[in-house]
């Protein structure tokens, strides 16, 4: 290709100056270039739509696995051009590995969080749609990164949280298990008798189908306060379902203890005269 531009560059006598012999020489590779990019763009393209509707590959790898292969494309491809100009490969890896001894002493925090990166898919914690708190927030995971995971709250807001500071504290899942526990707590007044309250509180897991049978469910005294007596309902049920039951219950409380004539006390102090 180099003597084909040569031919287009040469004057009527068939001779280069500096510029056309620089054009001709330098003009053949930056055209490879840009086909390679091209052809790159396309391929990832490709690749991206593989490894998404691959059942094999984790979510959480997906976005690990489709950088590292967009690296080692252009990693190819200035190998390429730099064998195209005659320069020395073996000189241009040292030359990157002392660059990249000076790099990685002034981005040791974006290091650590690659690193974090790593340990993460490799102990699979968490992965893609699981709901987690860590790094002092919670959210649902909709990215693992290679220096950051992206979390999306209830409320929409999305947060990009350190891996590093992710892996430096505790990880709570609440996805990993498919049953999750539900406590239920409200206070009645000391007037009540147990067995009334209890036979309320009955009714209310009996009104609620998606309650888990498999599981004990426990309503009972939990605790004795200043102006009440509380009560806790714990009961299992699957984890989507987490939410929706929980507000649920709430509400049903309400309702049965309005039709039982059951009194929610509110905060008071007795003052006893002599």
């Amino acid at each position: 290709m180099e003597q084909l531009f040569q031919e287009w560059f040469k004057d009527n006598e068939g001779k280069l100056n500096t510029y056309q012999t620089l054009a001709s020489k330098y003009l053949p590779v930056l055209i490879q270039v840009l086909i390679a990019i091209i052809i790159v763009h396309f391929l990832m393209k490709i690749i991206k739509k593989r490894i998404k509707k691959s059942k094999r590959i984790p979510k959480s790898i997906q976005a690990f696995l489709t950088t590292g292969i967009r690296f080692l494309f252009y990693f190819l491809i200035v190998i390429t051009v730099c064998n195209k100009l005659g320069v020395d490969i073996t000189s241009l890896v040292a030359a990157f590995s002392i660059v990249g001894v000076a790099v990685s002493l002034s981005i040791q925090n974006t290091l650590s969080n690659v690193m974090a990166g790593f340990s993460l898919l490799f102990t699979k914690q968490f992965e893609v749609d699981d709901y987690i708190e860590a790094g002092g927030v919670s959210g649902t995971v909709m990215r693992i990164g290679m220096s950051s995971c992206k979390l999306k709250t209830y409320d929409g807001k999305d947060i990009y949280v350190p891996n590093a500071s992710i892996i430096s504290e505790k990880i709570i899942n609440y996805t990993r298990e498919p049953l999750r526990r539900i406590d239920v707590t409200i206070g009645t007044s000391y007037d009540e008798t147990v067995d009334r309250v209890k036979e309320a509180l009955q009714k209310v897991v009996d009104a609620t189908p998606e309650v888990s049978l498999d599981k004990e469910v426990f309503i009972g005294i939990t605790n004795f306060g200043e102006s009440s007596i509380d009560y806790t309902i714990r009961v299992w049920v699957k984890n989507q379902d987490y939410w929706p039951v929980y507000l649920g219950m709430l509400e049903k409380v309400k309702r049965t203890f309005e039709q039982e004539h059951i009194e929610i006390p509110y905060n008071q102090l007795d003052v006893h005269m002599k």
